[in-house]
C-alpha cells in the first residue's frame, strides 16, 4: 500500500515538474512580445471563408497596426484567421517599405494532442502546453482584452473562466467582447431571463460583456480601453494604478 502511494506521489511530482516548466519556458517566450495583447478565442472548425474568420482577421490586423500582440491558441479555424491578420499587417507594413513598429505581433498556446501538435503558419512563436488548465492560464496572463468568436464547448469553456475570474476580482475588469450579435443574442437572452431574475448574478455582472458586430467596433474598445489604463499608470499622483 505505502509503495502504490509513494508511486503515485512520484508520478505527480514529476507531472507537476513538467507543467511548472512548460509554464516558465511559455512565460518567457511571451514576455519577448510587445504589450499590450489581446487573446482571441473562437471555433477551430470555422472555415477560412466564413464571415467570422474575414472579421477576426480584419479585427487582428487593425490591432497589430496599432501596437498590439495577438495571442491565439494557435490552432485552425478563427484562431488561424486571427494571426494571419496580425501577420498581414507585418506584410504590409515590409511591402510599403515602412518600418514595422514590432517584429513579432503573433503568438499561438496549443495543446499536446489537440491540432496534432502544430500550430497554424501564421503563428511566430508556438508554445506548447501539456494541460488544458496551464495553456488558459497563459492565453489570459499577459492580455489586457479578449475577444470571443463563435465557438462550440471549448469557446463556451474560456469564456465563462475568464468572466468568472474578472466576476471574483481574480482579474482586473477588462474588455471581454463578443463577437457578433446573432450568434450571442441567444445567450444574452437567457441571462437577463433567467440567471439575473433569479438572483444567481449581480446588476454589475451583466456589464463584464460587452457584445459587437463589427471588427471596428471591437477595436474601439480596446484601444479606448488601453488608452484610459495607460493615462491613469502615467498621470496617477500617488502610483497606485
Amino acid at each position: 500500500m505505502l509503495r502504490a502511494r509513494l508511486a503515485e506521489y512520484f508520478k505527480f511530482l514529476r507531472s507537476l515538474f513538467v507543467t511548472t516548466w512548460r509554464l516558465l519556458f511559455g512565460m518567457w517566450r511571451l514576455t519577448r512580445f510587445p504589450q499590450p495583447a489581446i487573446t482571441i478565442f473562437g471555433s477551430a472548425r470555422t472555415q477560412a471563408d466564413s464571415p467570422f474568420s474575414k472579421t477576426a482577421r480584419e479585427l487582428a490586423k487593425m490591432l497589430a497596426g496599432h501596437g498590439f500582440s495577438i495571442i491565439t491558441g494557435g490552432g485552425p479555424g478563427i484562431m488561424e484567421a486571427a494571426n494571419e491578420g496580425a501577420i498581414d499587417c507585418l506584410r504590409e507594413c515590409r511591402l510599403d517599405d515602412e518600418q514595422c513598429r514590432y517584429r513579432l505581433v503573433s503568438a499561438g498556446i496549443g495543446l499536446v494532442r489537440l491540432n496534432k501538435e502544430k500550430s497554424n503558419e501564421y503563428v511566430q512563436e508556438n508554445i506548447v502546453m501539456a494541460h488544458f488548465f496551464a495553456r488558459k492560464w497563459l492565453l489570459v496572463r499577459y492580455s489586457v482584452g479578449f475577444v470571443v468568436f463563435p465557438g462550440g464547448f471549448g469557446t463556451l469553456d474560456e469564456l465563462f473562466e475568464i468572466v468568472t475570474l474578472v466576476q471574483c476580482n481574480r482579474m482586473a475588469k477588462v474588455p471581454i467582447i463578443l463577437m457578433n450579435k446573432d450568434f450571442w443574442h441567444p445567450l444574452e437572452q437567457w441571462i437577463e431571463s433567467h440567471i439575473f431574475p433569479n438572483g444567481l448574478i449581480g446588476a454589475e455582472d451583466r456589464k463584464i460583456i460587452s457584445i459587437v458586430d463589427t471588427a471596428e467596433e471591437a477595436f474601439n474598445i480596446l484601444r479606448l480601453y488601453c488608452s484610459h489604463k495607460e493615462e491613469s499608470i502615467t498621470y496617477d499622483p500617488e502610483g497606485k494604478s
